[in-house]
């Protein structure tokens, strides 16, 4: 169906981010493509939609691809009018970023019916796509309150929401190709073992072939049949599955010049649980009572009134100086809700939010292409914050401090400082969102999904580096996260939420030993 050759891609002035990368794909095959953030893996699925940056520059290469009737098309030479015939219709993707991939000033139903009016020719009536669109919401798990999700801006809806309504919108024209660029990084156990379920379907019932991109190894276990490793722009290994994902991390460091992380790096094993003296009990950072968050729903006739829809309900927790407390549960259970919310992003309808005196409250976004400013480099995004926070200074000073904060999250600053957000990968924004998230010397962070773009070794070192500052520091850390291996390892406590409400909570490894809740018990299960 596919066969790469060569293909070759740069940015001015910068070595290739992919680099004479050749390989081919059966149809009906799962391939894989596996490596560290950066080594060049969306930039090809961007080249094979012909969506490739402004600034980006194909070498050389050549991408032939086989449709089911008629001549090859050399897919980095397709024409605008080529692309309308294959793009969405034959070859589709999944993007990485949902908020961004999607009109921030267009409901997401009208953009679900305008994708099935080009995408879906033979559905002839608004009537049909209405039926689809519906069909397809049901597929992806996105039944409850489908009215209000339709017609929500993409910004009032939860990351996990959007990620699936992206989904859908590649899977809308029946693709025979579809690319799916980490497509279930925002979701939650559950929904993310249903996501992988319906791919795995739809590819036997319509003979779809597919293309995965993650760094995560449980997904590409039941996602991919054959493998590439990918290190800077480049295969270095290549194989069945099963076999390259037996070696578990160590697929990571299979390049030549990969970086030993252990070593180089630092990574260590889990600090063991932390004990205090009398004197040194920790002083509580953040207590929250009975915490309501509202959001109006559309109303049916401009005289009818508007009812709430009560994203959180009756939430009440505290966190110590230096905790680690993690909230799980699944999309849209309102967890972004409440951190948007202390973040003072988000109202409150009820309820009390008393922070320690002096306190500092810093968030790290889900999606970190979307907090960042597109024109500006990393380095004024940190010295922004900086600037804010020590004032009076010489640039000088701001520069060296963010360099500091650059290095320390894995991104040397004589590389990386005055380069802007679109030519990083997704990985690397989202350790610019934390660097920029520590310039303010919070006393409380918060994590939305921090690292759920990172790959499995920069993952650790990013883990270590929140562990190391919140015991060094004393920053109490409350943790977003749908990994629940991570959060049994890492947090002190855990709260499992459901529907806007408290379900479970404790010990994190002790809750997920033996949940009590039913959706601890769903979400663990999941998990397996």
């Amino acid at each position: 169906m596919l066969q790469v050759s060569g293909l070759t891609i740069s940015f001015p002035n910068h070595p290739p981010v992919v680099n004479d990368l050749s390989f081919k794909l059966e149809s009906g095959q799962r391939l894989g493509m596996l490596g560290l953030s950066g080594s060049g893996k969306s930039m090809t699925a961007m080249a094979l939609l012909g969506m490739l940056p402004p600034k980006a520059h194909i070498e050389a290469g050549e991408a032939w691809y086989q449709p089911e009737k008629g001549p090859a098309v050399d897919l980095l030479k397709a024409t605008e009018n080529q692309w309308r015939t294959l793009r969405g219709r034959k070859i589709s993707l999944v993007f990485q970023e949902p908020l961004t991939a999607l009109n921030p000033v267009q409901h997401v139903g009208a953009q679900l019916l305008e994708a099935a009016h080009h995408l879906c020719p033979e559905l002839t009536t608004a009537a049909a796509r209405k039926q689809h669109i519906r069909a397809w919401l049901q597929k992806v798990e996105l039944t409850e309150d489908r009215n209000r999700i339709l017609n929500s801006y993409p910004h009032q809806l939860s990351g996990g929401q959007r990620q699936r309504l992206l989904i859908a919108l590649a899977l809308l024209g029946a693709p025979r190709l579809l690319i799916a660029d980490e497509p279930t990084t925002a979701l939650d156990t559950i929904t993310e073992a249903g996501i992988l379920r319906l791919l795995e379907k739809l590819r036997t019932e319509l003979g779809m072939t597919t293309i995965f991109i993650t760094h995560d190894l449980g997904v590409m276990a039941r996602s991919a049949d054959h493998l590439l490793v990918m290190e800077a722009g480049m295969v270095v290994r290549q194989g069945p599955a099963e076999g390259l994902l037996a070696l578990g991390d160590e697929v990571f460091r299979m390049g030549k010049s990969s970086r030993t992380y252990t070593k180089e790096h630092g990574s260590r094993e889990q600090d063991p649980p932390r004990t205090y003296t009398e004197e040194q009990v920790p002083s509580t950072a953040l207590s929250i009572q009975n915490l309501t968050i509202s959001y109006p729903t559309p109303k049916a006739f401009p005289w009818s009134k508007a009812q709430p829809h009560a994203a959180v309900n009756d939430v009440s927790f505290s966190l110590q100086s230096g905790e680690w407390l993690a909230i799980v549960g699944p999309s849209g259970c309102g967890k972004t809700s409440i951190a948007r919310c202390l973040s003072g992003l988000q109202s409150a309808s009820g309820g009390t939010i008393n922070l320690a005196l002096g306190g500092n409250i810093q968030l790290v976004f889900q999606d970190p292409f979307s907090s960042l400013n597109p024109a500006h480099t990393i380095r004024r995004a940190i010295m922004e914050v900086l600037r804010i926070r020590i004032i009076g200074k010489k640039r000088v000073t701001y520069e060296q401090e963010a360099g500091r904060l650059l290095d320390q999250v894995g991104l040397p600053a004589d590389v990386y400082a005055d380069r802007k957000p679109n030519t990083l990968s997704g990985g690397q924004r989202q350790r610019v969102a934390i660097a920029r998230a520590l310039a303010a010397n919070p006393t409380v962070l918060i994590a939305d999904e921090a690292v759920s773009a990172l790959d499995v070794p920069l993952r650790k070192e990013v883990l270590d580096l929140l562990n190391e500052l919140r015991w060094e520091q004393g920053i109490a850390l409350l943790f977003i996260s749908h990994d629940l291996k991570l959060v049994a390892e890492r947090a002190d406590r855990v709260i499992i939420m459901n529907d806007g409400r408290i379900v479970e909570e404790g010990p994190a490894a002790e809750v997920f030993a033996a949940p009590i809740s039913t959706m601890g018990k769903r979400l663990v299960e999941a998990s397996k």
